[in-house]
This record gives structure tokens, C-alpha cells and sequence, in this order.
């Protein structure tokens, strides 16, 4: 059973482990040019100035420009997930299905467990292998970037747990609905849709909120209030503006008071708000918790997918003929 397993994906499998050599390889091309940039321009001396100079400034520009296309290129690798669900997950059980094949392994010796066993974990396991490794170059690219922006930028989603999570939860889901339709291609439709409807919602409006953000409020004529300011590590969830006794004040209702013809430019503006005893504050979440929450989000995917892994198992077992 492992043989023929093996001999039904082995395509499948050369081709990602090729592509997972491409992208190593560019990856360490371009990571050791990055870290070579990063100590020529002296990057990390300038991010410990609590003011830094012209000439930091200067350097830190030229820095991200230099690196920040191929930072916005990598986020493409976002749909890899869902790439190996569509390609690898849908057709698993499908087109078994499909072509009425499963019936042969099931006269046999094999049932249907086992049938259903020996594929789950050779496929996962394998994807999962996949993905630790990926995360792992990632993490090491990345590494010269994140000092600059954070690890909470957009590197969360590469450089921990976590994407083996949006993998598992993938294949699962792919796999699944393999199974229900029956049918390879509209599985794949349904594999990418579905996807795509969990993991945005999750990243752009649950994932800042895993723990309550924090909170600190600036005079924006001046500075924040007792002493505290946040670190390029730290993740900006949301922000607004506020009253004296810290109600929410509508970003029109500042704006069409203070933006008019006599406050039209930065400083003025800045003290009509300051005049008006209005404060900006920011809800963030500190860096230290970055690791709770790639813990959080790789538990949520990893229990979608393990549900989803149970309705498979189920279907394959007690309604399929």
C-alpha cells in the first residue's frame, strides 16, 4: 500500500521538492546579499539610536528600497497552501473516486481504513516536511528585514508553527471535499474558495485581537502620554482618535474641524487637534507575544483541519460504496 501510494504521487512529490530547491536556492542568493547590505549601511547600529542621523536615515532608505520588492514579492508565497491542497489534497480521494479504482484496493486484503491511513500520512507528512523547511529558509531570509519592521509584519505567516497549520488545514480541507463531491476539479474550486475564506477574515480581523491589544495615547502636538512609545517590533492593530477622558472621536469629525483653510498644513493641523484636547491612540500587541500567538493560530487551523479530517474519514468509512 505504501508502494503504490508512493508511485501515485511521486510526480506530484518531484515537482514540490524541485520547486522547494528553486526557491532555496534564490533564497540563499539573495539572503547572504541582504545580510551583506544590512552591515555594510551599519543597519543595526542605526536602530539602536533613539534619534537617529542623517546618514542612518540615508542608510535605512536605501535599504528598503533595495530589499522591500523582493520582501512584497515573497508574499506570494502565501498561496503555497493552498496550491498544495488544490494539487495534491483534491485529487487524493477524488479521483480514486473518479475512476472507480478504490473498489480494486478494497476487494483486496486492504480496507478501507488502511486505505485511507497509509494515504493521509504519507501526504501529510510529507507536505508537513515540506513546510517546516520552508519556514526555516524563511525564517533565516527574512531575519536582516525583521529587525526592521517586526516579526508581526508579514513574516508571521512564514517563520514559525503557523504555516504548517495553513498547510495541514489545506490538505485536509482539499481532501475533504475530495471526498464529498467526488469529482477532483470542483473540489479544487471549493478547496481554493474555502480557503481563502477562512485564512483572510483571520489575518485582517481576528488575529489582532488573539489577546486584548494594549493601548497608549499621544498628544499629537507632543508626545505619548507617560513616556511610552512603540518599538518597530511591536504590532499597530488599529487607532483613533480620542477625547480628554479617552472616548472615541470619528476621524471625520477631527478632520472637518481641523482640516479647513486655516489648518491646512501638518503643524497646524497638529495644534487644532492639540487645542481641542484630543489625543491619537494606538492599540498594539507588544513583540513578546508574538510566540502566543503563532501558538493560537496554529492551534486554530491544525483543529479546522483535524475536523475536517475526521468528516473524511468518516465519509470514506460509512458512505462510500
Amino acid at each position: 500500500m505504501i508502494w503504490l501510494t508512493w508511485r501515485q504521487h511521486r510526480i506530484e512529490a518531484s515537482i514540490v521538492l524541485g520547486a522547494l530547491a528553486l526557491l532555496a536556492a534564490l533564497m540563499v542568493v539573495t539572503g547572504i546579499d541582504m545580510r551583506t547590505s544590512y552591515q555594510q549601511l551599519n543597519i543595526a547600529t542605526c536602530l539602536n539610536q533613539l534619534e537617529p542621523s542623517q546618514n542612518c536615515m540615508d542608510a535605512l532608505r536605501a535599504f528598503r528600497d533595495q530589499y522591500s520588492p523582493w520582501v512584497n514579492a515573497s508574499e506570494w508565497l502565501n498561496l503555497i497552501p493552498a496550491l498544495l491542497g488544490i494539487l495534491i489534497g483534491a485529487p487524493l480521494v477524488a479521483r480514486e473516486l473518479e475512476h472507480g479504482t478504490q473498489r480494486l484496493v478494497w476487494t483486496q486484503s486492504v480496507t478501507r481504513w488502511r486505505w485511507l491511513a497509509v494515504k493521509l500520512l504519507l501526504v501529510l507528512g510529507g507536505c508537513l516536511v515540506v513546510a517546516a523547511a520552508l519556514a526555516l529558509l524563511l525564517s533565516w531570509w527574512r531575519q536582516p528585514w525583521d529587525t526592521l519592521e517586526g516579526r508581526f509584519s508579514a513574516g508571521f505567516d512564514f517563520e514559525g508553527p503557523v504555516l504548517g497549520g495553513y498547510v495541514l488545514f489545506a490538505l485536509a480541507l482539499a481532501i475533504a471535499a475530495g471526498a464529498l463531491l467526488r469529482k477532483a476539479i470542483p473540489a479544487m474550486v471549493v478547496t481554493l474558495a474555502a480557503f481563502l475564506a477562512v485564512r483572510v477574515p483571520v489575518e485582517f480581523h481576528f488575529r489582532g485581537y488573539y489577546q486584548p491589544p494594549l493601548a497608549v495615547t499621544f498628544d499629537p502636538a507632543g508626545t505619548a502620554a507617560a513616556g511610552l512609545q512603540l518599538s518597530n517590533a511591536d504590532w499597530q492593530v488599529n487607532s483613533y482618535f480620542v477625547d480628554h477622558v479617552g472616548h472615541q472621536i470619528a476621524d471625520q469629525q477631527v478632520y472637518s474641524t481641523c482640516l479647513n483653510s486655516f489648518a491646512s498644513t501638518k503643524p497646524s493641523f497638529l495644534q487644532c487637534v492639540h487645542a481641542h484636547g484630543w489625543l491619537f491612540a494606538e492599540l498594539y500587541q507588544p513583540a513578546n507575544r508574538y510566540w502566543t500567538f503563532q501558538a493560537i493560530e496554529t492551534a486554530l487551523f491544525v483543529a479546522l483541519a483535524l475536523g475536517l479530517l475526521a468528516l473524511t474519514v468518516y465519509w470514506v468509512r460509512s458512505r462510500l460504496s
